[in-house]
């Protein structure tokens, strides 16, 4: 599988768990910036490799965020809970591998970039995908347990304690990068005014806009969020990005009526057009939607964080002073009222994201990609 004497252009993995998802958007935005003539991306959903695990991973993951969130967070990073794994890596993985491994070799695979941690296991377990190049990329703020240590070409780390993580579970320190987590190119280069953009969605061009995410599963108390804002509806409007939760709509329909200052949107292919209207965004803390709305340089409210990578991605924001955490509905209100009142507050909070931004990451991971795999820097 090495790419020396290939000819281009060169067809590369894309790999991710599910779509919509973080892990999606990350591929996508990788690939906007793989030349056409070198490189030929090819998407590979590991929901549609192994159509009954993806579901029984998500049915079980979402049962324990309801049931028994404590036994998650021991779950998701626990080092004795990953070492007593290992068995089930080394007897398991190499077996349910081969399905992959079939794939990417009938599709003629010269390369992979794995934006999820279980594709990158599933290949450095597979040892006739031993010689594929493997380029992990991390979308959360934390490196967890479960990044495999060998067998991978480049790890691209969001910062430096995601990079120190993996160079404590043995990755070698020359093979990671620091580039941030990629976003799209509509989340980069020139921004329309705030104005312009709340006009284009049909929106009041010159009132303050709160936006509200659940990310693509549109997960969270969102129709509490927006509902407890009623009292600023009229200084403010509200647009709450649904993901692809239809039930949400449904319900927000009933319970906001026509109420012109709140919107609900459901899924939408290009959510950096709400980002930009918006003066203020609220939202569990994903690692892909930080990294956009730090793209954009958005001042961010934390609200609803699951267990496991959305509280390790919070720990990471605080640690930098880039947001604070409304951890109810009640508490959401002052909050955004105090933005509201205090334009200094909310400048702030911009520049301060704007510092720790890596909105080129995607380019910067593509470069790298290309370099390993040509020998040209340039």
């Amino acid at each position: 599988m090495e790419t020396a004497g290939q000819g281009y252009p060169l067809k590369v993995a894309l790999i991710y768990g599910a779509a919509p998802s973080g892990h999606y958007a990350a591929a996508r935005a990788v690939a906007e910036f793989l030349p056409p003539s070198i490189i030929e991306p090819v998407f590979v959903n590991l929901s549609e490799v192994y159509p009954d695990f993806g579901p029984f991973v998500a049915r079980t993951y979402l049962q324990l965020l309801g049931k028994t969130p404590a036994l998650w967070e021991y779950v998701y990073d626990n080092d004795f809970v990953a070492l007593a794994a290992t068995a089930f890596r080394e007897a398991i993985l190499p077996f349910s591998s081969q399905k992959l491994a079939d794939l990417l070799i009938k599709k003629n695979i010269r390369a992979a970039v794995s934006t999820q941690a279980f594709s990158s296991l599933l290949i450095t377990k597979n040892k006739r995908l031993a010689k594929l190049p493997l380029f992990s990329v991390l979308t959360d703020f934390c490196a967890h347990a479960y990044w495999p240590p060998r067998g991978v070409r480049a790890y691209f780390a969001p910062e430096r304690g995601a990079a120190t993580r993996l160079r404590e579970k043995g990755a070698p320190a020359e093979r990671i990068f620091q580039t941030g987590i990629p976003v799209r190119k509509e989340f980069t280069g020139p921004q329309p005014d705030k104005a312009a953009a709340r006009k284009a969605l049909g929106l009041a061009p010159h009132l303050f806009t709160v936006l509200i995410t659940g990310g693509s599963r549109g997960l969270g108390d969102l129709l509490q969020a927006a509902l407890a804002l009623k009292p600023l509806l009229g200084r403010l409007q509200v647009v709450v990005l649904c993901g692809n939760n239809r039930r949400l709509c449904r319900q927000a329909e009933k319970a906001a009526g026509s109420r012109r200052s709140m919107r609900f949107v459901e899924f939408t292919e290009n959510p950096a057009e709400y980002y930009r209207a918006a003066d203020l965004v609220v939202g569990k803390p994903g690692g892909v939607t930080v990294a956009e709305t730090m793209a954009l340089a958005k001042p961010f409210i934390i609200y609803s964080p699951l267990p496991g990578q959305e509280e390790r991605n919070t720990a990471f924001l605080y640690r930098h002073r880039l947001a604070e955490t409304a951890g109810s509905p009640e508490e959401l209100e002052p909050l955004v009222r105090r933005y509201l009142h205090n334009p200094a507050a909310l400048a702030h909070a911009s520049r301060a994201l704007a510092e720790h931004a890596r909105p080129h990451a995607a380019r910067d991971i593509a470069a790298k990609i290309i370099e390993a795999l040509t020998g040209n820097g340039g």
